[in-house]
């Protein structure tokens, strides 16, 4: 079995076939939007923002595609654009108020995602418990480092090697900002509400 499924889709989108480059686009776009919208999500914080990085992530695809080495899934590797590309995001408007994810309306039509309501754009409902608010607060107040690294570990469940590739570091860089993640989110949220 091949270890990483969207091999053949990368292959096509390097291709000098336009319209395989169209189809494997499509398909990897449905097969992932989620996904980095929620990883976009988590980072930022704030539902436009992250439509505004999803966006970017996928219009850019088929030109940076072609850095893809393979040496990491593809998956991975769109994980890592996601972050850098929001965390880049959250550098630039660092001094410009923004809606935050509990400020959005509830009555949001368009979450901007094809054939998705705003209230399944995301895992859950948007109607969030205290808790989520909470830990959403907290993930704001972490360094877009620790951010990402929490929200792929404890929101996206990535284990300490698929974090290490996502991220670019070592195994001990991503044990020590998880456990600074860690520690922070426990002091934030207290000991008992801890990921």
């Amino acid at each position: 079995m091949d270890p990483d499924p969207d091999r053949d889709l990368v292959q096509a989108l390097q291709s000098g076939d336009a319209e395989a480059r169209r189809r494997a686009l499509t398909e990897l776009y449905e097969r992932h939007q989620r996904r980095v919208f929620n990883v976009a999500l988590r980072v930022l914080g704030d539902w436009g923002a992250a439509q505004d990085v999803a966006q970017d992530v996928f219009i850019n695809l088929e030109r940076s595609v072609r850095s893809f080495r393979r040496d990491a899934s593809f998956v991975s590797w769109v994980y890592r654009i996601t972050v850098n590309r929001a965390i880049d995001h959250r550098r630039r408007e660092a001094r410009r108020p923004a809606a935050k994810m509990g400020d959005m309306p509830l009555a949001m039509e368009d979450s901007g995602l094809p054939g998705r309501s705003s209230k399944e754009a995301i895992d859950g409902p948007l109607h969030r418990s205290e808790a989520d608010v909470r830990v959403q607060a907290a993930l704001d107040r972490l360094s877009p480092k620790l951010r990402a690294i929490a929200v792929l570990r404890y929101v996206e469940g990535l284990s300490y090697e698929e974090l290490a590739q996502v991220l670019h570091c070592s195994m001990g860089t991503v044990k020590s900002r998880l456990n600074r993640a860690h520690t922070a989110l426990s002091r934030l949220l207290g000991s008992e509400e801890a990921p």
